[in-house]
């Protein structure tokens, strides 16, 4: 859990918002996040909001997948949603199904245009945006090595995503708790 709690601290440093979790640690895992790595579900139990300081760019938490958060504009899967609606055909739909049923969104902006980090089948930690969602670019090999990244105040090697977190140079260093 250290590692969670310097990477929020990290965030709050930069100017981010977190408030507690709100569901119960026993509570079910929400349905889209069923045999998600156990480190994800981790994560996102221990906040039930973690925001910019702008409310432009947020990490999803356990409320957002189990369809719990009622203000949220954005619902966790939104941007499957919306490339399934402007998909021309059957063949551009499944495809799209493909994808989003094996890449799990963990944090979503709409600061500069749309864009998401997302955990991919294989573990790793992808960047996707708009106008197609789901051309990504690989940021971390892993949720724990992009926390470290937050945590540490060190870059992605990924300059849009590093501008999402905004935590470059913000954080202390990560100590092994």
């Amino acid at each position: 859990m250290g590692l969670h709690l310097d990477a929020t601290i990290a965030l709050s440093t930069a100017g981010w918002v977190r408030e507690g979790p709100t569901r119960s640690a026993s509570a079910p895992v929400p349905a889209p996040l069923v045999g998600a790595s156990e480190q994800l579900v981790a994560w996102v139990r221990s906040f039930s909001v973690l925001a910019s300081r702008d409310d432009q760019v947020w990490f999803l938490s356990a409320e957002s997948y189990a369809g719990g958060v009622s203000d949220e504009a954005f619902p966790w899967d939104a941007f499957r949603q919306e490339s399934l609606g402007a998909a021309p055909g059957q063949a551009e739909r499944a495809a799209i199904d493909v994808f989003w049923s094996s890449h799990i969104p963990v944090l979503l902006s709409v600061r500069d245009g749309y864009e998401y980090l997302a955990v991919a089948p294989d573990g790793r930690v992808v960047r996707g945006g708009e106008p197609e969602y789901e051309e990504v670019t690989v940021v971390a090999t892993g949720l724990d090595a992009l926390l470290r990244c937050v945590a540490t105040g060190t870059s992605t090697a990924d300059p849009l995503t590093d501008a999402l977190l905004g935590t470059v140079g913000a954080a202390r260093p990560y100590d092994d708790r």
